[in-house]
């Protein structure tokens, strides 16, 4: 996503989070079920480009932890355990033995633990899940 893109839908987003805001003028404010889906995906965008939660909850107007909370949430409501197989590759030549590639762990909050052999990678995995 090119930067003006980014700030535009930020803006937007942090317009909405302030006219809920103000709509609901009680002590304890909820944001919309529909409006935090919009956030969390549009903080999901943002972070696959490199930019950290604070970035993005100053962006949005809410706070880091909160925006934290919600995308760990809307994590766990699609989460499910799923089958994996780690295959060789089919592409090249297959009479040339398959050379071993560091695999790569990326984190929804954008860590990446790299240089991973498959049998590392399944610990690492086992201890994370």
């Amino acid at each position: 996503m090119d930067e003006e893109r980014i700030i535009e839908q930020g803006q937007r987003l942090s317009e909405e989070l302030a006219n809920e805001r103000q709509r609901a003028r009680g002590d304890r404010w909820r944001c919309p079920l529909a409006l935090r889906s919009r956030i969390v995906a549009y903080a999901g965008a943002c972070s696959a480009d490199g930019e950290s939660h604070q970035r993005i909850a100053d962006r949005i107007g809410v706070t880091q932890r909160t925006l934290s909370r919600w995308i760990r949430r809307a994590g766990q409501a699609g989460a499910g355990v799923r089958p994996v197989a780690i295959v060789p590759s089919t592409r090249g030549q297959a009479t040339r033995p398959a050379a071993r590639t560091p695999l790569r762990l990326l984190t929804p909050h954008g860590f990446a633990v790299e240089g991973l052999d498959p049998e590392l990678l399944v610990s690492l995995l086992q201890v994370l899940g």
